[in-house]
């Protein structure tokens, strides 16, 4: 398969030295595309029994009713050249509406929510379309400078066509 180049000012510059984080993580060379090898062509690809109950709708998992307004999140999983890209899974992952990740790490002053996790996954339809119901983020407070919040968004990952092949946001 021939990747597309992607037009010039298609995307934003990966380097904002204003966004404090960015010089750490940005490439400082020019990516690379790679032909794909028989390990990403051939390699162990997921299937629905990587699914359990309710995995595609995170106000479900746990049996009470969470906190917050819900929402329903779709999308649709294109490979590099815009074709559909079917029976891949797709993971998704967020803070409780207060601003709180359901993880140890996370000591925010922001209440948990014992009836959200906050995590879910799905497998793309033949269309490569996929569907999650959840409940709408809160921001959260982020040490990049003085009062610096990070808005509400929702992070995923997204698997192509085997699990060496892997986006995650």
């Amino acid at each position: 398969m021939k990747l597309r180049k992607t037009p010039t000012g298609v995307h934003p510059d990966l380097l904002h030295p204003a966004y404090k984080s960015t010089p750490e993580r940005a490439p400082r060379q020019p990516l690379i595309a790679l032909d794909q090898g028989a390990a990403e062509l051939s390699g162990p690809r997921f299937d629905r029994t990587l699914l359990y109950p309710h995995h595609d709708d995170l106000t479900k998992q746990i049996g009470g009713e969470p906190l917050g307004e819900r929402i329903i999140v779709t999308g649709k999983v294109l490979d590099e050249n815009g074709d559909p890209v079917p029976n891949t899974l797709v993971e998704l992952w967020q803070c409780n509406a207060a601003g709180r990740y359901h993880h140890d790490k996370d000591n925010h002053e922001a209440p948990l929510d014992p009836n959200f996790r906050g995590y879910g996954r799905v497998m793309t339809d033949g269309a490569g379309h996929y569907r999650f119901t959840t409940i709408k983020p809160g921001a959260y407070p982020w040490r990049n400078h003085p009062n610096a919040w990070r808005p509400a968004h929702i992070h995923f990952s997204v698997f192509g066509r085997s699990m060496l092949q892997r986006l995650i946001t």
